[in-house]
């Protein structure tokens, strides 16, 4: 039991762990031995809250709310998908939900206010990471997870906002910004919100329709006018500074046609992207690491929906080495995850690679790929496929990564059976014969060795266990709210996704404490 000096006692109030005989037949009555709750309760030690959150809280001033009380509140909301007033309804009239928060059936129960200042105010992004982390190393102490195999994936995340066109998002962001001034200077709100209006009725008047463009021309001609006017305000406001930087990052990127464009007003950290043909994705990502045998969450990162999923993967892994000293034998990944730089980070680490290759495209190809040639281990000759080998070579960098370029004479080319198969033809139909270049990455060893593996049934099967991570997801999805963020910005929703993993890490400790898979031979 941790203890606190008579100040810290005051005021980091602590639910009484002991309850009268009344209230003990009550609980006793009415709460089945099997009832979810119970078996938390008996599976997870919740006492490293108050050595974790004691900083928190001043030395003077009123006493708290038990800190302890107000996280299981928290994962309430997740387990059953409540709200912050439904949980506090909730608490006041489900026996179990009392027994679990240490509440009599006299205690006074938080109200929901109370519960949205403590996730908001009291604690930050850090500390839900933390109690994330302390759940994890609590089933490695139960010899839960094991370090045979990792799996890696990701899945969005919607923004709980709805998304605007081009047109609606400018005039949205614009008058955020008049919001913000008519806090300070009523009568210049007043007079840029009239001339905007103005402006935009001019245009259709003159023309039937109007282009998004136009809009976005106008609001950047009057958003650099109020830069001059408002210079100051815009030093010291912060709020301003914020709803006039959302509106210039928008007309920014629209203009320059970027693809990290804003598109919300409500919630600018939100992105959109192509999950796959057709299928358009705005939002977040949750990108997770699991282990195979017992499905646990090791670790996990929130991005913008756009952050490429290979992005993360070498942070995941290493987030998992930091903070629970933990690495695995193998790692299993789609093939989106399958970058040189990913294969190497594995290789050099003594992981095993269970990461698939894009397939080939089945058109009729003019040119010979790399697994068509034979290359050296140390990537200091080639051999093309009609024998002839090559150590002319100049090393070089495209988009970031070591390549070796080699170089085979086009006279040697120019007579060789297979040129038909090298080289394009002319619009008159001869082959057009010219030095043959062969782009070989510097770490082709890596490549070499994992084609070789995805050949083998270790593979196969170990590729064929990604749909456990993908039952993760579903089961968040469907039991945790995870497919809508309940807040809005990068860091808010973070906070979302961290309690929805952390919710389906303690079901699952639960369910293999309770449940035991059978040892295997």
């Amino acid at each position: 039991m941790l203890e606190f000096s008579e100040v810290d006692a005051i005021m980091l109030r602590k639910n009484s762990e002991q309850i009268d005989v009344f209230n003990h037949m009550i609980f006793e009555r009415l709460i089945p031995k099997d009832h979810l709750l119970v078996k938390i309760d008996s599976t997870v030690d919740f006492s490293f809250v108050y050595d974790k959150i004691k900083d928190k809280y001043s030395k003077i001033g009123r006493g708290s709310k038990d800190p302890t009380m107000m996280l299981k509140i928290l994962l309430l909301e997740y387990l059953y998908r409540l709200s912050d007033v439904e949980v506090a309804k909730r608490i006041k009239t489900d026996i179990a939900f009392r027994w679990f928060l240490k509440l009599s059936i006299d205690d006074p129960v938080p109200d929901d206010t109370t519960i949205s200042h403590f996730r908001i105010k009291r604690l930050g992004e850090e500390d839900f990471e933390d109690f994330f982390n302390e759940i994890v190393k609590q089933c490695i102490k139960k010899d839960l997870i094991k370090t045979n195999r990792y799996l890696i994936d990701s899945t969005d995340v919607d923004a709980n906002v709805n998304y605007p066109s081009d047109k609606k998002l400018i005039r949205n962001a614009y008058r955020n910004v008049i919001k913000q001034i008519d806090r300070f200077d009523e009568n210049l709100s007043k007079e840029y919100l009239e001339k905007f209006e103005s402006e935009i009725d001019e245009e259709y008047k003159n023309n039937e329709k109007v282009s998004a463009k136009k809009h976005y021309e106008i609001v950047e001609k009057n958003l650099s006018d109020l830069y001059i006017k408002t210079y100051d305000e815009l030093q010291n406001n912060s709020k301003y500074e914020d709803a006039y930087g959302i509106c210039y990052d928008i007309i920014d990127k629209f203009k320059n046609d970027k693809g990290d464009r804003i598109v919300s007003v409500v919630d600018p950290d939100a992105r959109i992207a192509h999950k796959s043909p057709g299928k358009i994705k705005k939002g977040y990502k949750n990108h997770i690491i699991i282990d195979e045998d017992s499905e646990i969450i090791l670790a996990s990162e929130q991005t913008p929906f756009n952050v490429n999923d290979h992005k993360k993967f070498k942070d995941l892994i290493k987030k998992v080495d930091t903070n629970l000293e933990l690495k695995p034998k193998e790692i299993s990944a789609d093939k989106a995850y399958g970058t040189l730089d990913n294969r190497a980070f594995l290789k050099d680490n003594e992981i095993t690679s269970n990461i698939a290759f894009y397939r080939e495209s089945s058109k009729e190809k003019t040119s010979f790929g790399l697994d068509a040639f034979e290359i050296a281990e140390d990537v200091s000759y080639v051999i093309c496929p009609n024998g002839i080998k090559s150590t002319t070579y100049k090393d070089t960098q495209e988009n970031g990564k070591e390549y070796r370029r080699f170089k085979i004479d086009p006279k040697i080319c120019d007579e060789c059976i297979l040129k038909e198969q090298c080289f394009s033809k002319t619009k008159a139909g001869k082959i057009k014969v010219r030095s043959k270049f062969l782009m070989v990455p510097k770490r082709y060893d890596v490549i070499k060795m994992d084609l070789n593996r995805v050949e083998t049934d270790d593979f196969k099967k170990a590729y064929n266990k990604r749909y456990k991570i993908e039952r993760r997801f579903a089961t968040m999805v469907l039991n945790h709210g995870l497919r809508r963020c309940r807040y809005v910005r990068l860091h808010r929703a973070k906070i979302h996704i961290i309690l929805a993993n952390t919710v389906c890490n303690i079901i699952r400790m639960v369910n293999l404490t309770f449940h035991p898979k059978p040892a295997t031979s």
